[in-house]
């Protein structure tokens, strides 16, 4: 874990309303793929509950019009297949048309081989992360925290007993989290190469935090707090990130960069809606893009006419590009009611916070994204429930016949081949 504590505002304590509107909002949540009731794993720590987000859709058939399917067979057909050259893979859970649970669906968009593998065999449950990347290795809840390549070659490693993990700063590590019980309840935390090699010496993480943990990033571990995300380094306090989000509230975050929504509101779909009815979901006003390091803040509005940022949630998708530079991220369209989305993409850098529109976006509660391990390509759900590939710096576009992407989670790794 790598040390640079930027300078912002002292941690304060939230209002007792706030976290009464958080436990609402989590209560709405939906929990598990495929309808099934998920585990929830609950850690105390000086008499703090935690409490994290699910996931949050069950994975149906389409419910379109015939004639929208058939504009959108013609649109896959007419569209140049996804390149090859994307050196793409993409890992996808639960596979099945997204019955709970069992295999992952493995897409090798370099070859157009779609396949399915028992490995890595993800547990059921509420667990967050499911599966989550380091370095050249995908961790997963297993047996325990497990580890297997990213190519799924070899056996699974079980890396600790411990359910709770997060990718760590430095590239092919993972934090792992325990909760000791003694006279009184303890979080602890350690770091493990999935390669190999000794763990690091544990640590007891502060008062004030509870599990899930997000992620290790260059300014310390992203956790959460009684009072809103933090950052934390051993032997020093609790710093809130601005705004003191909550975890249901996050995009994205990477080893520099965090990204969550701010002035967020919660909302039901009809309960006549033809996919998710009586599902909560947030909107938010702005998007904000934290770097760690400097403590630069950058804002985006939502889109003119549309209800709000959605936040997918930490460790489901992958919102931020590999270079840091681009953010794709959904938008609530109009009616709220009817629960759908449309994609966007921003530059984080651009001084014109301008959200570009993704050509053939539009998709239901909750579409994955996925950006390509190399290169500017954005993968999403297109028309027909296809995955659809957007090059951000050439605007090509191009489609696949892998239905797409209503999965728990989505994860581009490089191909093998290609």
């Amino acid at each position: 874990m790598r040390i640079a504590p930027p300078s912002w505002q002292p941690d304060t304590a939230a209002e007792p309303e706030d976290l009464i509107r958080e436990a609402r909002r989590r209560q709405r949540r939906r929990w598990l793929a495929g309808g099934v009731a998920g585990v929830v794993l609950l850690a105390s720590v000086a008499g703090v509950v935690a409490g994290h987000s699910g996931h949050r859709h069950s994975r149906a058939g389409s419910l379109s019009h015939p004639a929208r399917k058939a504009a959108a067979r013609h649109a896959v057909a007419t569209l140049p297949p996804i390149p090859p050259g994307i050196r793409t893979t993409l890992v996808l859970w639960p596979a099945a048309s997204g019955q709970c649970c069992g295999a992952v669906e493995v897409d090798n968009l370099s070859t157009g081989q779609l396949t399915q593998s028992r490995q890595p065999d993800i547990s059921l449950g509420d667990y967050q992360p499911l599966l989550a990347q380091a370095g050249s290795w995908l961790v997963y809840v297993g047996d325990g925290a497990t580890a297997i390549r990213s190519d799924l070659t070899g056996h699974p490693r079980v890396l600790g007993p411990t359910l709770f993990f997060a990718p760590a700063a430095t590239s092919g590590r993972v934090w792992l989290f325990k909760v000791q019980h003694g006279m009184r309840v303890r979080l602890r935390a350690w770091t493990v190469a999935p390669s190999g090699g000794r763990p690091s010496q544990p640590v007891a993480l502060p008062a004030g935090a509870y599990l899930p943990a997000i992620r290790g990033t260059d300014a310390g571990l992203l956790l959460q707090s009684s009072r809103g995300l933090a950052l934390w380094n051993p032997g020093s306090a609790l710093r809130l990130l601005p705004s003191a989000p909550a975890i249901t509230d996050g995009f994205d975050a990477t080893s520099r960069r965090v990204a969550y929504g701010t002035r967020c509101t919660s909302h039901v779909t009809a309960k006549d809606a033809l996919w998710e009815p009586n599902a909560g979901y947030d909107a938010c006003k702005r998007l904000q893009v934290l770097d760690v390091v400097t403590g630069k803040l950058i804002s985006f509005p939502a889109p003119p006419g549309t209800a709000g940022w959605v936040p997918n949630g930490f460790d489901l998708v992958s919102a931020i590009s590999h270079d840091g530079d681009m953010i794709a991220a959904y938008a609530a369209t109009r009616p709220q009611g009817e629960g759908q989305v449309r994609l966007y993409v921003m530059r984080i850098a651009s001084p014109s916070r301008q959200a570009t529109p993704v050509p053939s976006s539009a998709a239901y509660l909750f579409a994955r994204t996925a950006w390509s391990p190399k290169g500017t390509w954005l993968l999403y759900q297109g028309p027909g429930e296809h995955l659809w590939a957007y090059q951000v710096t050439s605007g090509r576009t191009g489609a696949s016949s892998t239905t797409c992407c209503r999965y728990s989670v989505m994860v581009a790794v490089p191909s093998r081949h290609g």
